[in-house]
């Protein structure tokens, strides 16, 4: 089983913070791919060329490079993610994890101007929380996400 994870990024410093580490982390790993030698075994198998093993390592930093950022973005304060099957979002100033099978839908509410309009989660004992602004980085995959996961209305 393939474990998921989802984050959406705040649209404050912090989430601007967190995009320069996660671009930092990969440069740098990329400069190391770019400029290491590589295993005599390795290039032997690709008859000489070596530049096939390093699009190869750069195409897995890039995946990497998602992950990092997913988890990096976990830890900030306002960011709501998803991992396994328990969305965890920011409530008065706590985090609340909520289970998804408890989730009855996911919708867009619109809010008055000046404001952004906001994903929305609805549980099935009526309670709502407040997902994140639909602006954010991420959020329409973690909206995604969770609409994959919810049980489909019996036809």
């Amino acid at each position: 089983m393939f474990i998921r994870l989802r984050a959406a990024r705040p649209e404050d410093w912090t989430g601007k913070l967190s995009d320069f580490l996660v671009g930092l982390v990969f440069l740098s790993a990329s400069v190391a791919v770019l400029l290491v030698r590589l295993p005599d075994a390795w290039v032997a198998a690709v008859d000489g060329r070596s530049w096939i093993i390093r699009v190869g390592l750069v195409l897995l930093l890039l995946w990497l490079n998602q992950w990092v950022g997913n988890i990096i973005r976990t830890v900030l304060p306002r960011a709501p993610y998803l991992f396994g099957r328990t969305l965890t979002v920011r409530e008065r100033g706590r985090r609340v994890r909520l289970p998804v099978r408890e989730i009855a839908r996911v919708y867009v509410e619109p809010r008055p101007p000046g404001e952004r309009d906001t994903f929305v989660v609805a549980l099935k004992n009526g309670e709502t929380y407040d997902l994140c602004p639909i602006a954010w980085q991420g959020a329409a995959r973690l909206y995604a996400r969770l609409a994959r996961a919810l049980p489909r209305p019996a036809a």
